[in-house]
């Protein structure tokens, strides 16, 4: 997405014998710093795609990989029927990491390990637990996935694969290190297999749960809000607030003080920090859904406050209506100042 990405992608497509169907979106193919036609060079962004998913209609191509300028993140987005789905990165992580497993030769056990986020879904947590392999949860970033997972490997650990929901994807096989040229690779040779990545998602959710992710953010007008809207948060009840509407808080995790109420002596074992803002709550389930689990952490580089939640259920439209019941709830009474303005994160479609 005008950066350097073609000239790899070109020669990882024609690794795995799929050049012949490979259409390039000539308008976004060759590096430009301005990003011409684009707001955010960023595939997860609203409108980044719509160039690729005008030219696969055109060329009758139902399937869209995209880079970022770098060629880091990898975007992937399928026309099922005659819709064009954009998957999460989350639901790719999830897709590639089945994968993977599903290629370990040897047996899998708790030492074959794979790595994700705070901020990423749990449901590759899930998956770990039915099938017998190890997850390792970091801190978001690529430093810490890739010095864990070098820390695992001196153990004796075999690390597979990492993911954070951010379109990183990391084969420590290849590189310590987001690679979105390798993942692309392995996404196509998994695709020789599915033949559709949509469905093969489902039959995941069907056989491990659904997870619905609403991801977005808040613009703060500056450092100061930002510190004083979580301090009001901590503040609403001690040592953490009971509940959010009327679900209650199973589990609080506060990364700027330390505190988990889950540990034996209330500390957490993710790194904290003071300078950082970062909670995690925990909801109980619902009539129709099994949970909730949500994160807010306020951006180290832009005014923002960003909210990763994710609701589990056995049918996709409970999932999804327990997610879109708590961001409203948190919308009415943690982020209810006028100052902080929502805006929508992902690109779904």
């Amino acid at each position: 997405m005008h950066g350097v990405g073609l000239r790899y992608m070109t020669s990882a497509v024609e690794l795995v014998g799929m050049k012949s169907g490979m259409t390039v979106v000539d308008q976004q193919a060759q590096p430009d710093p301005d990003f011409p036609t684009v707001k955010y060079p960023n595939p997860e962004e609203k409108g980044a795609l719509d160039l690729a998913i005008s030219a696969a209609d055109e060329n009758d191509v139902r399937l869209i990989l995209a880079n970022d300028p770098d060629a880091d993140r990898f975007a992937v987005a399928e026309k099922v029927g005659s819709v064009w789905r954009q998957f999460t990165g989350d639901q790719v992580g999830i897709l590639l990491a089945y994968w993977t497993f599903s290629s370990i030769s040897s047996p899998v056990t708790a030492d074959d390990i794979m790595l994700t986020t705070a901020v990423s879904s749990q449901m590759l947590s899930c998956i770990a637990d039915a099938e017998g392999f190890g997850v390792c949860e970091t801190l978001t970033g690529f430093k810490w996935l890739a010095n864990v997972g070098q820390d695992l490997q001196k153990q004796g650990k075999r690390v597979h694969f990492a993911y954070e929901e951010a379109l990183g994807y990391m084969y420590p096989s290849v590189v310590s290190d987001k690679d979105g040229i390798a993942a692309s690779v392995m996404f196509l040779t998994a695709c020789s297999t599915w033949r559709s990545p949509w469905v093969q998602l489902q039959r995941l959710y069907e056989k491990y749960g659904y997870f619905e992710t609403t991801n977005t953010y808040w613009r703060s007008p500056d450092v100061r809000k930002t510190r004083s809207t979580f301090e009001a948060v901590r503040n609403l009840e001690q040592p953490f607030p009971s509940c959010v509407g009327s679900r209650k808080v199973i589990r609080w995790r506060d990364l700027t003080t330390g505190y988990d109420s889950a540990t034996v002596d209330n500390k957490a074992e993710l790194p904290s920090s003071s300078s950082t803002q970062m909670i995690t709550c925990w909801l109980d389930g619902s009539n129709s859904d099994d949970g909730i689990r949500f994160t807010v952490r306020a951006s180290g580089t832009e005014p923002k406050i960003k909210l990763y939640l994710e609701c589990r259920s056995k049918n996709q439209e409970s999932a999804h209506m327990g997610a879109v019941e708590v961001l409203g709830l948190l919308r009415q009474t943690w982020f209810n100042d006028t100052s902080l303005k929502i805006e929508d994160r992902f690109a779904n479609t």
